[in-house]
């Protein structure tokens, strides 16, 4: 019988899940308190009855929604800006101070500032785009730059239309490098909406739970809400690569 690398890849990674999870449990149980370390039982018990609730559910929506539009506008804008970068040099050159200064500001900072530009609400979706402008930008550039020149110079010889290279030449080759930089950017979309919602605290919103949580020592529910953002976070990982396979 052959090994299947998918069955492989599961079980490995639940034999490595069972294993952070008992480290967890040990350490909680030196450590004897609560407050300071939940051990995991606990952890996942307050998370199921989260999940069982309307207003955890009203949380996670709102989030959700906040990490879609920001992301969308940032893949959209992004994938524009990335194709301008690759085939203009003047473009990339113009728009690398920028890029590079998003990059190396700290995302507290960003945050800071836009508390003090924007609505409550709209913050999150503001820091998940400049997080994740970046980075698509980047990898849609850096795909742009791959394509094999052969083929534009053929494309050319036959007149074909802008439309057919960037369809039939620019995308397949840029195709791995912007799903590479989406999954990337993915990662980073739940960790900046979360982190804006922390300190903006919008009415409803998971990093508002989280906030009240530490606001009021109750690591428990603490941690709860931190799962259910790594569930989201794992969830559309999932969905991207479904997608992947059916390209």
């Amino acid at each position: 019988m052959k090994d299947n690398p998918n069955n492989r890849r599961t079980w490995t990674i639940l034999a490595s899940l069972a294993v952070y999870i008992g480290v967890w449990k040990i350490i909680s149980l030196a450590i004897g308190r609560s407050i300071i370390l939940p051990p995991p039982g606990e952890v996942f018990v307050q998370t199921i009855r989260f999940l069982g609730t309307s207003d955890a559910w009203q949380k996670i929506a709102s989030t959700s929604l906040r990490a879609l539009g920001g992301f969308s506008v940032s893949l959209v804008l992004g994938f524009a800006a990335g194709l301008a970068s690759g085939k203009s040099r003047v473009f990339k050159w113009f728009s690398d101070p920028f890029l590079i200064s998003i990059r190396s500001i700290p995302v507290l900072s960003l945050i800071l500032i836009a508390i003090i530009w924007f609505p409550t609400e709209f913050v999150p979706v503001f820091i998940c785009f400049l997080i994740a402008f970046p980075v698509i930008t980047g990898a849609v550039a850096a795909g742009v730059r791959q394509v094999d020149t052969g083929l534009l110079e053929m494309a050319a010889v036959y007149r074909k239309s802008r439309r057919a290279v960037l369809i039939d030449i620019t995308l397949p080759s840029l195709m791995p490098y912007l799903l590479s930089g989406i999954s990337t950017a993915l990662g980073l979309t739940w960790k900046s909406v979360v982190a804006a919602e922390v300190l903006s605290m919008p009415a409803s919103g998971l990093g508002t739970a989280m906030q009240t949580a530490q606001l009021h020592l109750d690591t428990a529910n603490l941690f709860a809400w931190t799962l259910v953002v790594v569930l989201l976070a794992s969830v559309s990982e999932i969905a991207l690569r479904a997608i992947e396979k059916k390209i």
